[in-house]
């Protein structure tokens, strides 16, 4: 029986682990810490207010049939594991002239949004069965004749002009502009670089929807770990690998920051010295606060945009500072109904504002310059009105989720080669060593993570067949 050793119990590789252990491989999954999930944790405080619980990672999640795919392949229903109930308003947008805009389905319908999304349609058709569901290296195997009628959209993938650019030509309203700009850096870029390629994200979010599972997103690497224990995969927890060749296996797979494995792993490789040639995704400047009062203005997702949006991403990308006038991200999972996020007339407040990935990062009193932004919104907190305050930046991300310099996502998709050919999924010099996780194909996010996990263990199957398994057929 073939072996595989999986480093990290991140949603990648949980995704991996449990089809392979499905397949019939014997599979090994080490994981660093007591509990599965890498950035995708929750952490809990109990405070004289009363307790506390934060999501420490992503906030909410789309495309849940991709989740539904990975249960259905094992023979379960993820309903009867992962309850997952729609976010709606999925965000408010707020700014400083007063201006309150909530993404909903009348935003979705507004002329001008209807014919944004009606281009970027065509970029899903054409790149979900060729990117999103292969590996770059059997993208020929989605020319089949249903793609014919697809082709017509190929030239969309040629237009190098930014996102921000391309945004300009659909909305004249400086607030749509805004938001449109900002789905940028959901995977930590720049709009004023990244390509326009990436208007398939808001096409995603309106067509898929945004959702919450209950209890928290922590909840579902809980169920995949548990999940991948039924197909017989052993975990192995509170378990640090330092050296991927040292793995007692043939087949080994890296469910962490790719470009951190080949620096610190794979030194000699040439995949390693070229990674360090591309812009970095950005970082996060972090706050975990417990608020001793609530605010009916705010939603479970809200963004307080900047009023001067391009010099904050040149403080991030070119000057590699701290933004001096951010744009915020606030996520309070207490405003869930039925929630026991936060106790009786408190909200747990995730506050995030994106920052440079460089390491060591100075972020002294920064909490003055975020609570100084708020104060333009109207929303002022004083010291009585905070139970708790944890933060984090990018140098925490390096040092608990070996995060290179501390970056979110690996590289910024500023470039085509770095927009679509991510750090690839398997070495090509050790053809046994595969890649997880949203550094590398197809990119960050849990949906894109989970698809990173199915297509490296289709991709095992291919180069290590297991004789006892045979393929469901494609749906």
């Amino acid at each position: 029986m073939q072996r595989i050793a999986i480093v990290g119990a991140g949603i990648g590789g949980l995704s991996a682990a449990a089809r392979l252990g499905k397949m019939g491989y014997a599979v090994d999954l080490y994981e660093k810490n007591p509990v599965p999930g890498g950035k995708a944790v929750e952490h809990r405080q109990s405070t004289s207010s009363g307790s506390f619980r934060w999501d420490c990672g992503p906030s909410l999640m789309t495309m849940p049939h991709i989740l539904q795919d990975l249960f259905a392949f094992c023979e379960e229903r993820m309903e009867d594991h992962i309850p997952l109930t729609p976010v709606d308003p999925a965000c408010r947008y707020h700014w400083t002239d007063g201006t309150v805009i909530d993404e909903d389905r009348s935003f979705w319908n507004q002329p001008a949004v209807r014919k944004y999304l009606d281009y970027a349609e065509g970029l899903y058709a054409l790149s979900a069965p060729a990117f999103l569901q292969r590996p770059p290296r059997d993208w020929w195997k989605a020319l089949g004749a249903e793609m014919i009628e697809h082709i017509k959209h190929l030239p969309k993938f040629m237009n190098m002009q930014s996102m921000a650019t391309f945004n300009q030509k659909f909305f004249n309203d400086k607030h749509l502009l805004q938001i449109f700009d900002r789905f940028a850096t959901y995977n930590g870029s720049s709009p004023f670089k990244t390509l326009s390629t990436f208007a398939i994200i808001p096409y995603v979010e309106a067509s898929f929807g945004a959702w919450y599972p209950e209890g928290g997103i922590a909840r579902i690497p809980e169920q995949l770990a548990l999940l991948a224990e039924r197909q017989g995969v052993r975990l192995h927890y509170n378990h640090e690998i330092h050296d991927l060749n040292a793995l007692d296996a043939s087949i080994r797979i890296c469910n962490g920051d790719s470009i951190t494995a080949h620096q610190r792993w794979l030194p000699q490789s040439h995949e390693g010295r070229n990674m360090l040639r591309h812009d970095l995704a950005c970082s996060g400047y972090i706050m975990q606060l417990g608020v001793r009062k609530q605010f009916r203005e705010l939603e479970h997702h809200n963004i307080l945009f900047s009023d001067h949006y391009r010099e904050e991403f040149d403080d991030i990308f070119v000057k590699k500072k701290l933004p001096r006038e951010p744009t915020i991200y606030i996520a309070i999972s207490s405003k869930r109904p039925g929630s026991t996020d936060a106790p009786d007339g408190c909200e747990n407040w995730f506050v995030m504002v994106n920052a440079p990935a460089t390491t060591p990062l100075d972020c002294k009193g920064y909490e003055k310059v975020v609570f100084d932004r708020l104060s333009k919104f109207g929303i002022k907190l004083e010291a009585k009105d905070i139970a708790c305050c944890n933060s984090f930046s990018a140098d925490d991300f390096e040092r608990q989720h070996n995060a290179w310099k501390g970056s979110l996502y690996g590289w910024a998709s500023h470039t085509m080669q770095t927009a679509l050919f991510r750090p690839p999924l398997q070495h090509r010099q050790h053809p046994g060593l595969y890649f997880t996780g949203g550094t590398t194909h197809p990119g960050g996010g849990i949906p894109l993570v989970l698809l990173s996990g199915k297509i490296v263990s289709e991709m095992v199957l291919q180069d290590f067949p297991h004789t006892r398994f045979t393929p469901m057929p494609a749906v």
